[in-house]
């Protein structure tokens, strides 16, 4: 793991905050600083760059404040995508930035803006678990990365240091037949690899038994009329998007 992704990811929150400027990190690096010193030598591992969240009414101030700190935009891509998104690459050229404006869309679109400024630092650990179990085509990586969450968050009814809001992550795959299915699919997966992982038995039934309270409480949470149209349909047509190859 490098010392300088986990150090400059809360700086730049920090200088955000102090710009009153809404910033939170998001992704590998956000798990691993929600996470204990004991999963993250179990399960952490190299990080190649930082994502963040941030609104995209902030965008403007987010690019000027970026370039202070001589991050060095990706012009032409955030030419194109940056009502939604920026890529910056560092002055040493070491790691890059993802920000992700108020949506994230990958496999599934993800509203990520709304509960922004719910945490201090990272974005709650159920947005955390949702963007990392939406990929469709998914890594060890990914659920190696959702298992590290899992040992170290409660599935509970609010948010929270040591927590996962277990009814946002229900509530929002009951508004998507697509993501429903991936997120429970990618359950199942994470069970199926949790005996190759360097865990012991008391973690492997505790990470099994909060993986099956996620999937039971999705099962359980009332779906809208599109969702059940959806569901008729089921998989005889793609319910995920493929994302574009991002090249730098």
């Amino acid at each position: 793991m490098s010392v300088a992704l986990t150090e400059e990811g809360p700086r730049l929150v920090a200088l955000a905050q102090e710009a009153d400027l809404p910033l939170r990190l998001f992704g590998g690096v956000a798990i691993w600083l929600r996470c204990s010193e004991q999963s993250r030598t179990v399960l952490g591992r190299e990080y190649g760059d930082l994502d963040f969240v941030a609104h995209s009414s902030s965008s403007r101030r987010l690019r000027e404040l970026l370039e202070r700190e001589n991050y060095l935009p990706e012009r032409t891509f955030n030419a194109t995508h940056g009502a939604s998104r920026l890529l910056y690459n560092a002055p040493d050229g070491e790691f890059h930035i993802d920000v992700f404006l108020d949506r994230f869309e990958m496999s599934h679109k993800l509203d990520v803006g709304r509960r922004l400024e719910t945490e201090p630092l990272c974005l709650p650990a159920a947005e955390l678990l949702l963007a990392k179990l939406q990929v469709a085509q998914i890594n060890r990586k990914d659920l190696t990365d959702a298992t590290m969450l899992l040992i170290d968050h409660e599935p509970t009814g609010s948010d929270g240091p040591g927590r996962l809001n277990i009814h946002e992550v229900s509530r929002t795959c009951a508004r998507d037949w697509g993501l429903f299915t991936t997120v429970s699919d990618n359950l199942v997966a994470l069970e199926r690899i949790l005996p190759e992982l360097a865990l012991v038995d008391d973690q492997l039934a505790m990470v099994s038994d909060r993986a099956k309270r996620v999937r039971d409480a999705m099962e359980a949470q009332p779906k809208n009329t599109a969702w059940k149209v959806r569901a008729r349909v089921g998989r005889r047509v793609r319910w995920y998007e493929v994302p574009e190859e991002v090249t730098r």
